[in-house]
């Protein structure tokens, strides 16, 4: 199971995924954030190379939700852990407050992964991004599929993505902005709209790839600046969705002020 976690998780971030950049906010001011990926088409692309198209009836179908702590991991291999040089285990010591959290259900073609980790003030943010990449990098250590995602332009122009954009909260508004002395890579965004219009068939793919925010507020939200932003029935929910592209592109598009309600 880890190895076919692994295998999705690399092939979505090369082919068809959208991706989910989530925030849940607590009264005072805590909150989690959660990176998620739906893997779901891609699921359905390797069943279906795969001989998923054949009768399925007596074959088990996998239906779980999991949540992985990495603290829980510290403990189950300490033993090993100990054997590491000691900045190996400071960085692993580091990493307890992420999480890894996926639900599948075979039988509806649905796969969703997520990393994630929970900050007292969203000042902690940075820390927190620094820490989830590095779980994801270490989930994915000596993958060969993952590996190539270095050599990807879309991969090299969204990698860095939150070294250009603040966030900001204070209880009444919270901001995503980008950072002022922020400047658009010209040679990135060359090189990925030519790996774009290179890739043929998978074109298609590149195309459908999504990138949405989902912030959650412990109260009704006011107003929102941004225009294609969408509040939820019980108005403590915004959620702004683009082309991943696009997103990558023209990242001002992606920038929102949300007014909470006193």
């Amino acid at each position: 199971m880890k190895r076919i976690i692994l295998l999705l998780f690399s092939l979505s971030i090369l082919t068809s995924c959208n991706f989910t950049e989530e925030i849940t906010f607590n009264e005072d001011g805590s909150g989690e954030f959660l990176m998620r990926y739906d893997m779901s088409e891609v699921m359905k692309k390797m069943e279906q190379e795969m001989g998923g198209g054949q009768n399925k009836e007596g074959k088990e179908q996998v239906k779980l939700d999991s949540v992985v702590y990495f603290k829980d991991m510290l403990v189950e291999k300490a033993d090993s852990i100990a054997t590491l040089p000691v900045e190996e285990q400071e960085l692993l010591k580091s990493l307890e407050s992420v999480v890894m959290k996926m639900h599948m259900d075979e039988a509806n073609g649905v796969f969703d992964f997520g990393f994630g980790s929970s900050f007292t003030s969203l000042d902690e943010l940075p820390e927190v991004l620094e820490k989830i990449e590095q779980a994801k990098q270490l989930n994915s250590k000596d993958n060969a599929q993952y590996s190539k995602m270095d050599e990807s332009a879309v991969s090299r122009a969204s990698e860095n993505m939150f070294e250009y954009v603040d966030f900001s909260y204070d209880g009444k508004t919270f901001s995503r902005s980008l950072k002022k002395d922020y400047k658009q890579s010209s040679e990135d965004i060359e090189a990925l709209d030519k790996e774009v219009s290179d890739m043929g068939e998978a074109k298609d793919m590149f195309g459908s790839m999504s990138y949405t925010l989902l912030y959650r507020f412990p109260k009704a939200v006011k107003s929102v600046t941004n225009e294609n932003a969408v509040i939820s029935e019980d108005g403590k929910t915004v959620t702004l969705k683009a082309n991943f592209i696009d997103m990558i592109k023209s990242p001002e598009t992606m920038t929102l002020d949300v007014i909470l309600e006193d």
